[in-house]
């Protein structure tokens, strides 16, 4: 787990300095959540990438590009969710 808080780290201090990375970070801020609470999950259950694709009846290269950042549909992450034990929740916060 301590390489997922240097990566967070990393982006941290590159969202603090960079206004051009701020703004596009804001911009995917929902697909990154997601692929962190993806991939932070699958490491907890000591599952591989190619192992939660099987999960799912798919390649693993698919759940390289979601943990990566890439947009899926609610199927997609409901497939996930379940094949990882667990269910996505969805609200909304004021700005």
């Amino acid at each position: 787990m301590k390489n997922l808080e240097e990566v967070e780290e990393f982006f941290e201090e590159k969202y603090q300095q960079n206004p051009e990375f701020k703004k596009a970070w804001d911009d995917m801020e929902l697909q990154y959540q997601l692929a962190r609470e993806i991939i932070k999950r699958r490491n907890e259950l000591g599952l591989t990438q190619k192992e939660l694709a099987e999960r799912i009846g798919t390649e693993q290269s698919v759940i390289s590009r979601i943990e990566n950042g890439q947009n899926c549909n609610l199927e997609t992450i409901n497939k996930i969710a379940e094949s990882l034990n667990s269910k996505p929740r969805i609200h909304f916060e004021a700005i």
